[in-house]
């Protein structure tokens, strides 16, 4: 197994050991193998870099809000074809994979080169060793996308990046489902002070306060359409803690300890090189 990821493709590692924990947790309703089998080929040294537990919670309902809104767009359309960009050691293709007819993950050739000793790529499960923030990614791609998505991805990227990154993306499937999160502005400056295995400068530095509404979202992506907005905390992450935890959450929530989620689709846009009107 090829767990020699560079230093982007180290956050993976935060959200493997969080998902094998919460799938050894028969009190659970998460099954996920994939990464239990990760986490045995770790060493000791690698999982105490990344595990932090309050940080577990909240990525397990993460996956689940994930799992529910990507069942959500594709139920009834069985054709589908779907896009995990920055896919790290995501194992979401696989744990839905009778959702759609094509899943495509794409991440750094280093952490595709893990991901392909860990998954098998088939004819319905494809790897595309690429950065996502390179003008010619999208000619990767499949002809058609129904839904792109990238969980724990984009808040890395810098706004300006972000935005040329859903363009091309509208321009190549006008009309597509977009699901991903945001960390809130206060943590995408500190995160390197919060969460082990995060670097400092490693996050794009925008964000969004737990409680913003659509036109927000919309004023920052313009590309953007039929905006929705939840926050994890209502998705399920105050029932997950207790104590002083469940506490200290009520009272940082304003500040930085809930993200936002976000659903939407890509406008329409001109083909590359014509004037915007």
């Amino acid at each position: 197994m090829n767990l020699k990821l560079q230093e982007l493709g180290s956050t993976a590692l935060i959200t493997v050991v969080a998902r094998a924990r919460a799938s050894q947790d028969p009190g659970e309703n998460f099954c996920d193998p994939w990464a239990e089998e990760i986490v045995r080929n770790l060493t000791p040294q690698q999982i105490k870099d990344v595990e932090t537990g309050s940080v577990n919670a909240g990525v397990l309902v993460r996956e689940l809000v994930f799992d529910d809104a990507v069942a959500e767009i594709l139920h009834g359309r069985p054709e589908s074809t779907v896009v995990n960009m920055g896919a790290g050691l995501d194992s979401r293709p696989y744990r839905l994979s009778a959702l759609a007819a094509q899943w495509y993950d794409c991440d750094l050739p280093d952490v595709i080169s893990a991901r392909r000793g860990i998954y098998a790529e088939d004819d319905k499960h494809h790897f595309i060793a690429a950065d996502v923030r390179q003008a010619d990614f999208v000619r990767l791609l499949p002809p058609r996308v129904d839904l792109f998505y990238a969980c724990g991805v984009l808040m890395y990227l810098k706004a300006e990046a972000l935005n040329e990154l859903l363009g091309r993306l509208a321009r190549h499937s006008p009309g597509a489902a977009v699901l991903f999160d945001t960390a809130t502005p206060f943590f995408a400056r500190h995160a390197h002070r919060i969460v082990r295995g995060i670097k400092a400068g490693m996050l794009g530095g925008w964000g969004f306060k737990y409680n913003a509404r659509p036109e927000q979202v919309k004023a920052l992506f313009p590309v953007l359409s039929d905006i929705e907005v939840t926050n994890y905390g209502d998705s399920g992450l105050l029932r997950r803690l207790h104590g002083s935890l469940k506490l200290f959450f009520r009272l940082t929530r304003p500040l930085f300890s809930d993200s936002l989620f976000v659903t939407a689709r890509l406008g329409t846009l001109p083909s590359e090189g014509t004037p915007l009107p």
